[in-house]
């Protein structure tokens, strides 16, 4: 039998990672890529553990005592108290329902009309690129000049809301003085400004998607309808979740509409969760009930964000 050459050996050498050999030589770079790694993770994970799992932590603390944020030195231990009155605090469960109404209202209508509009903006046609930046210039606008622009849009009698419907002739409406519109008008002024969001999103999903499957189906005879409803959607499966989950969580923390525009009226019909968080902890001083209601939400949205990817990636 023939002798292995040199060369055989350094090969095998280098693939069992003996000493000096090739094998030896990948392992470490393969080690001071993770090395380098950790090191660039590190001054994030460190940000990451104080500013949001501390924080957490001592939220669910705060919410088991009773204290007042004007005297430090009064704190007293009180369990699950803060947590059993919020089911005899009407204002509380009204908060709890607002909220998820609202949620409901945003989430229904903006993830369509972003997929509506990132299939119209997918197109190559002339302008297409300006209408992209158009529709998600409201994105990038600061909340508050966003809620208080459209405060003077949903003015009783000089708002352009009101002006436009009289000047067609049709009855002017009351957008944020009645309990039955005020909610509806935020729900359009946040579908205003975050449509944009769910549209990119939508969009980078949608040029992701090789062009030669509807060509295919469009060779086999399908339809514009069959193609998006067969090949289309469920491709963009993964980003209608993260599109739904996202839209969800944003509308869930809803604060500074219900602040600016309506202090969370009329009737608390617009008394978010958030806002009535900070009603209890800063105007009532009970930071420690507020606490309670805030891990409530965190519940509220760990529930939903899993209902909602587990029925979603089901459909897949």
């Amino acid at each position: 039998m023939a002798e292995a050459s040199s060369a055989d050996i350094g090969q095998a050498a280098g693939r069992r990672g003996l000493p000096g050999r090739p094998g030896r030589l990948l392992s470490g770079r393969r080690r001071d890529t993770a090395v380098t790694a950790v090191v660039c993770l590190v001054p994030f994970l460190v940000l990451l553990a104080i500013f949001q799992y501390f924080a957490i932590g001592l939220m669910i603390r705060n919410s088991l005592y009773s204290y007042s944020l004007l005297n430090s030195n009064f704190s007293k231990f009180v369990g699950f108290a803060n947590y059993t009155e919020i089911f005899h605090d009407h204002l509380a469960l009204q908060s709890i329902g607002v909220t998820l109404l609202f949620a409901l209202g945003v989430v229904v209508t903006q993830v369509p009309l972003g997929l509506g509009l990132a299939l119209l903006l997918n197109m190559r046609r002339r302008g297409a690129p300006l209408l992209r930046s158009i529709v998600f210039v409201p994105v990038v606008t600061s909340v508050v000049v966003v809620t208080t622009m459209w405060t003077f849009i949903y003015a009783p009698s000089s708002g352009l809301a009101n002006s436009t419907l009289h000047a067609l002739h049709l009855p002017e409406l009351k957008f944020l003085t009645t309990p039955h519109q005020a909610l509806p008008a935020l729900v359009i002024m946040t579908l205003w400004e975050e449509v944009g969001f769910s549209m990119m999103l939508f969009l980078a999903g949608l040029q992701s998607i090789p062009t030669e499957f509807e060509e295919a189906a469009a060779v086999d005879g399908a339809g514009p309808w069959s193609r998006f409803w067969k090949i289309v959607l469920p491709l963009l499966n993964r980003t209608t979740v993260l599109v739904v989950v996202v839209s969800t969580i944003f509308a869930l923390q809803a604060f500074t509409q219900s602040y600016i525009m309506t202090q969370g009226g009329p009737d608390g019909s617009t008394n978010f969760m958030v806002y009535n968080i900070y009603t209890d902890a800063f105007n009532l001083g009970n930071p420690g009930y507020a606490s309670a209601l805030s891990v409530v939400l965190l519940i509220i949205i760990i529930i939903v964000s899993a209902i909602q990817m587990r029925a979603l990636r089901g459909r897949r």
